[in-house]
């Protein structure tokens, strides 16, 4: 038998998938009918190889997941991560609106029957079509898909985001930890404008020992986008208009309050931000999750595309995010203003673009 396996299983009444390293024990389960989830994953402790640490924590019941699909594992934020203000925006010289004329659009933290919601995209809960996977000594690999094309079961997702699109994700459990590959593609006659995201949910503290807040954050960015005060800067532009805006005034020089170049100790909601103007090694930026007391350290990294990384720690929860997105918050009506930086993705007819992302463990430097 291959070292590595892939075995489709039950749970809560729902198919999903368990890849498996069988020499560590080391394990990412995935859901395909609600996201292509990667709603559990557990690595072997660098320290010790038979330890396993609960890297990504699965939620008390699937059906949380349903629920609130930005809020468990590996949420997929795709055609745009973040949120559309009122879901209103603009693209090609066209003002347009996410949903039907007659629909309503709700923020995140509000349901409301056939609403459409303006965040994080459209393809976080949706039913993917998956793959047969493929398993052997040196690791195994899961993949699906899923479309947005007139006459398909998701073309009311047209209504609003008249842009068809095709994306696959796949992921691949290796003695490395865990890595995502996500394709986006341009199925139509028009261009595709887009962004991705990816949202790891990650426990902390990383072992036995300690708490949250003994835990440290590293993002080695020098920038970080201030929503709020980019529009107050945009209101305030003058006669030069954007055309006038420094970098500064974009995206400008992280605060020394939330400077993460230099580790500081978690606390919950005090980082949440996009940051940006990170470091590239071999082509990846990172940031990480530091537990000094288990002497372990979680590692999130993002590829070419990839140029920020959001920090986000629910309320209430012993998680963190460290999210590797291509674009910022609200990036259709940045593009539409021409604000620089904007990372907006645009996709002719035809053409793909892949993001990638990794998640591992490794012992912490002392």
């Amino acid at each position: 038998m291959a070292r590595f396996t892939a075995t489709e299983t039950t749970r809560d009444g729902e198919t999903t998938l368990r890849l498996q390293d069988t020499a560590t024990g080391a394990t990412a389960e995935i859901w395909p009918g609600c996201g292509f989830n990667c709603f559990a994953l557990s690595l072997p402790a660098p320290d010790a190889p038979d330890t396993l640490v609960p890297v990504v924590q699965a939620p008390p019941a699937l059906d949380e997941i349903r629920r609130r699909p930005s809020w468990w594992g590996v949420p997929l934020l795709f055609p745009f991560p973040g949120a559309i203000p009122d879901g209103e925006y603009e693209f090609g010289g066209r003002r347009l609106r996410l949903g039907r004329p007659d629909q309503s659009v709700v923020p995140e933290g509000q349901e409301a029957p056939g609403a459409r919601r303006n965040y994080h995209g459209f393809v976080m809960d949706a039913p993917w079509t998956p793959a047969a996977p493929a398993a052997d000594d040196a690791g195994v690999s899961a993949g699906a898909g899923f479309a947005v094309l007139p006459g398909t079961p998701a073309a009311d997702l047209l209504e609003g985001f008249p842009f068809p699109f095709r994306v696959e994700a796949g992921y691949r459990l290796d003695a490395g930890g865990l890595r995502l590959r996500f394709v986006a593609t341009n199925p139509g006659p028009g261009e595709l404008p887009c962004g991705f995201g990816a949202h790891p949910f990650i426990k902390v503290p990383l072992g036995p020992g300690g708490a949250p807040v003994d835990c440290l954050v590293s993002i080695p960015a020098a920038r970080r986008w201030d929503g709020r005060r980019l529009r107050q800067t945009l209101e305030g532009a003058g006669p030069a208009g954007v055309a006038g805006l420094s970098e500064d005034d974009v995206r400008p020089p992280v605060s020394a309050e939330l400077d993460l170049r230099r580790p500081k100790p978690f606390v919950e909601g005090v980082f949440n931000g996009l940051y940006t103007d990170l470091p590239r090694r071999d082509g990846w930026i990172e940031a990480s999750v530091q537990d000094p007391v288990n002497g372990r350290e979680a590692v999130v990294r993002g590829s070419e595309g990839l140029d920020n990384v959001v920090f986000w720690s629910p309320p209430g929860r012993h998680e963190l995010c460290l999210e590797p997105w291509s674009c910022p918050s609200n990036v259709f009506n940045l593009a539409a203003q021409g604000v620089p930086f904007n990372g907006l993705t645009v996709l002719g007819p035809g053409a793909s673009v892949a993001w990638e992302m990794t998640l591992g463990l490794r012992a912490l430097a002392r």
